[in-house]
């Protein structure tokens, strides 16, 4: 009986391990390609849970606590530098990661200003914040509208033009006044009185102009309800595709502002107590791979990491300078910051006024 009931256990132990062999991911929506994460269980044998991230806040949260219980999360670049600076990351072996001397050079250098997570973090996607329009009504309102120019949205005689077909910021404090701070000359990062105090005179001349604050304007650029908007690279590709398939004859275009502007990126990063970190360092490998990567490009509208992805993304995103900058222009491109919490709170109350006011 005894022999039975230990040859019992260990069949029982043995299944458990078999049905144990999933790696547990934490991501934002539609961050795949449509079938990378089938192609990885095809070929590893390893199942996948994928859970879907609603904000960076219950990101940082949810691994901060501890026993979160992911393999493998995707962190922006200033939620992975606080991380690390907690001790929720693991610090990633070299000799497991395949891909790390393709990373493209633009990406292999912003990685620098991130001096305590740049040995935890892969980089997986990555953008700027810049202008996004309707191409027909801003030429309708402004012949030879500055497109390229932030003097478009912050200048209120050109801002009042547009403020008819609806004008959009992203409702992301850091990011807007990091560009307002850079457009006036000063420290994209300061909360220094005068400055801050410089960045809302500007902000609260163009506040009558401006209809929504959102992160995600594509359904309101697609439905006409905006016609100007300062967010992510990729909502220009995305509206353009929305458009089309809704057989809208509508042209959207994008701009790197040439005053500079912000540039963002999204990681790959093991979280310090994952269960299964091999899977992680698996899963990494697999989607660094350039075809891979190109196809993650392909549908989401954002570059990847992989400079050898470039040959198989398509032409419209590979080719266009303000989607995948030259090296000038990334010379143009602000990194982020993890700010101290006291500079953040100064520059949140010009951020909470600006919204507030009345338009």
């Amino acid at each position: 009986m005894k022999i039975l009931l230990s040859c019992a256990l260990l069949l029982t132990s043995a299944c458990a391990c078999a049905d144990d062999k999933t790696l547990k991911l934490y991501n934002w929506a539609d961050y795949f390609a449509a079938d990378t994460l089938a192609n990885f269980t095809a070929e590893t044998g390893i199942q996948v849970i994928y859970d879907v991230m609603d904000g960076s806040e219950t990101l940082e949260a949810k691994l901060m606590a501890g026993g979160s219980g992911y393999d493998l999360i995707f962190p922006g670049d200033t939620v992975a530098e606080r991380l690390m600076r907690a001790g929720s990351l693991q610090t990633l072996d070299p000799a497991k990661l395949t891909a790390m001397a393709d990373i493209e050079p633009g990406l292999q250098q912003l990685r620098t200003h991130y001096v305590h997570s740049n040995q935890a973090t892969v980089p997986y996607t990555w953008g700027t914040i810049g202008l996004t329009y309707n191409t027909r009504q801003i030429e309708q309102r402004l012949p030879n509208a500055p497109v390229n120019s932030l003097d478009l949205l912050f200048k209120p005689e050109l801002a009042a033009k547009f403020a008819d077909c609806g004008i959009s910021l992203i409702d992301s404090p850091d990011e807007v006044l990091a560009v307002v701070l850079n457009y006036l000359g000063r420290d994209p990062r300061s909360a220094k009185p005068e400055d801050l105090a410089a960045a809302s005179e500007l902000l609260l001349k163009v506040r009558p102009y401006i209809r929504k604050f959102q992160s995600q304007p594509v359904t309101d650029l697609v439905n006409g309800n905006l016609c100007l908007s300062l967010g992510y690279s990729g909502d220009m590709t995305q509206a353009q595709r929305a458009a089309d398939a809704a057989g809208k004859p509508v042209t959207f275009g994008y701009h790197i502002p040439r005053e500079g502007t912000t540039v963002w990126m999204d990681t790959m990063a093991i979280p310090v107590d994952a269960r299964h970190p091999e899977y992680a360092y698996a899963f990494i490998n697999f989607v660094m791979r350039p075809q891979n990567m190109a196809a993650i490009t392909n549908l989401t509208g954002y570059p990847t990491s992989n400079a050898k992805a470039r040959p198989d993304v398509e032409a419209s995103l590979r080719d266009n300078p303000d989607i995948y900058p030259d090296a000038a222009t990334f010379t143009r491109l602000i990194a982020g910051k993890d700010i101290p919490q006291a500079d953040m709170r100064a520059r949140m109350r010009v951020w909470t006024k600006f919204k507030t006011a009345t338009p």
